[in-house]
């Protein structure tokens, strides 16, 4: 994985984030919320990107601190948080996103890391099996963007080994 440091990275954000969307309004909604993530770059996030055969394919972001102003899930210390692991649809079921929590793992283990937190929507079941195989589990549970849907937060103990 590559990691992401300036905004001329952009367009590869792009790349992946925009396959996935069905229209502009969700693709220019990407693009400015991309725009800003990019500017936490180094202060409060780092922003990877998966290549292969010289494509990007996958993203996936850690925050270090104010997660949702959460200190459980991003304290600035020894608690982040993986946010948004995009894989472009036409690639699922091939591990990718899997390889990509492990890099994210392996890197945040550097930075001297000790526990990761995520977010999964209930109604996103292969996430969560992925996350569940990860060794991830629930420590909270919060409403959803929907009545029918719950928010899951999710945490790994990392191993250093």
């Amino acid at each position: 994985m590559i990691i992401i440091s300036t905004n001329k990275e952009l367009s590869l954000l792009l790349d992946i984030g925009l396959t996935n969307l069905n229209n502009d309004s969700e693709r220019e909604n990407i693009r400015k919320r991309l725009s800003n993530e990019i500017k936490e770059i180094g202060a409060n996030r780092d922003i990877f990107i998966k290549i292969m055969n010289g494509q990007a394919v996958a993203m996936i972001q850690i925050i270090y601190k104010n997660a949702d102003n959460d200190p459980d899930l991003a304290n600035g210390v020894d608690v982040a948080h993986i946010h948004d692991l995009e894989v472009r649809k036409d690639l699922h079921g091939h591990g990718i996103g899997k390889q990509c929590v492990q890099d994210l793992e392996t890197f945040a283990i550097g930075k001297s890391v000790r526990v990761l937190t995520l977010g999964v929507d209930s109604t996103n079941t292969k996430a969560m099996k992925l996350y569940h195989n990860l060794g991830y589990k629930i420590f909270k549970e919060e409403e959803g963007r929907v009545p029918e849907e719950k928010l899951y937060l999710m945490k790994k103990v990392l191993d250093k080994n």
